[in-house]
């Protein structure tokens, strides 16, 4: 299962990399099966979905994940 992408409404606050790892966590992957999806380190996506919440201001990444599919950052 794959999720498309809005670009139009990213408006810059979440890099590509960062989209990744955000349509992952919205299927549902731990951090471990993101890290092996895209080839990363496991503290990798661990510090992505950290600095992701934090900018966006939220307290977990359940937050963000509604956050996205409200603004549509999935098309």
């Amino acid at each position: 299962m794959t999720i498309q992408i809005n670009e139009e409404h990213l408006q810059n606050t979440i890099s590509a990399r960062e989209i990744e790892v955000l349509q992952l966590i919205s299927l549902g992957y731990s951090n471990k099966e993101i890290a092996e999806e895209l080839f990363i380190s496991r503290l990798t996506v661990e510090t992505h979905r950290r600095n992701m919440v934090k900018r966006m201001g939220f307290k977990n990444a359940y937050q963000l994940v509604v956050w996205a599919f409200k603004e549509r950052v999935f098309a």
